[in-house]
This record gives structure tokens, C-alpha cells and sequence, in this order.
């Protein structure tokens, strides 16, 4: 089932984003990528430029849906980047790692496979291990039974 964010996302950059040598050039066109104004190497600003106001929208919706999935990488960095930059600035780096994602996904045709942590076995078995590890600290006796992971 194609979502109606997939349908505008094609409809503004195009079934096959050849106008865009690179995801850096495409977040450029949306204006999803932050600002870099500076002269005499003093940063004065990193406001995103102004790009394209409906691209730009959706992408920042899908980023805060992406970041409210359970266990799914985007849910990662935003919990890790939003005690330093807050809500906004950190929707915005995700949506500029979504542009970038799109992109790859449209240039290359490759379909989109979630590597977060709870895809990944390794995880899990070390997330186990951990668990288990603090119980032990707490003084339970913890035996795992067969395959934990």
C-alpha cells in the first residue's frame, strides 16, 4: 500500500530524482539541510534556507512520525540529539537524513529495510546478556532456558 507522504514525496522531486546528482543537492532543494553562513570562520547562523515549503513539510512530518516507531534507528538518534539541539532542530536533522534516505531509494531502486535494534538478533542477545547481568547485580538468581535471543 503506497501512503499518501509516498505519493507527494514522488510527486514534488519526481519518480527518478536524475535532477539531483546527490542527497546532498536534494536537501539543498527542499531546504532541509542546516544553514552554514559564516565569514572569517565565524558560524552567525544555521537557519536552513527557505528550499521548497511542501517538500520540506512532509518530510518534517514523516520525521516525527519515524522518531514516535519503537525501536527503529530514527527513534535512536532523535532520543540522542534532543537534549542538545530540542524538539525543532532535531526534527530537522531527521528529516534531513530522510531526504538523503529518499534519495538513495530512488536513485538506486533498493527497497528500505529498518536496521534499528530490534531488528538486529546481535542485539537482542547482547540487550539479554545486559538484562541478565543486572539482575545478577541485584542479587536474583537468572538462569536463561535455550535460545534467549
Amino acid at each position: 500500500m503506497v501512503r499518501p507522504t509516498g505519493i507527494a514525496i514522488i510527486v514534488e522531486v519526481g519518480a527518478t530524482p536524475a535532477t539531483f546528482p546527490s542527497g546532498k543537492h536534494l536537501s539543498s532543494w527542499v531546504g532541509a539541510c542546516p544553514g552554514d553562513e559564516e565569514s572569517a570562520e565565524v558560524s552567525h547562523s544555521h537557519r536552513s534556507p527557505k528550499g521548497n515549503r511542501h517538500m520540506r513539510r512532509i518530510l518534517n512530518q514523516a520525521a516525527n512520525a519515524a522518531v514516535k516507531s519503537k525501536g527503529t534507528l530514527f527513534e535512536i538518534v532523535y532520543r540522542r540529539l534532543v537534549t542538545h539541539l530540542g524538539q525543532n532542530q532535531t526534527i530537522g536533522a531527521i528529516a534531513h537524513r530522510l531526504c538523503r534516505l529518499i534519495r538513495i531509494i530512488l536513485h538506486r531502486g533498493v527497497r528500505y529495510e529498518e536496521r534499528g535494534p530490534s531488528v538486529s538478533t546481535n542485539s537482542r542477545r547482547q540487550r539479554t546478556t545486559r538484562m541478565i547481568g543486572e539482575l545478577r547485580s541485584l542479587g536474583y538468581r537468572v538462569e536463561p532456558v535455550g535460545n534467549a535471543a
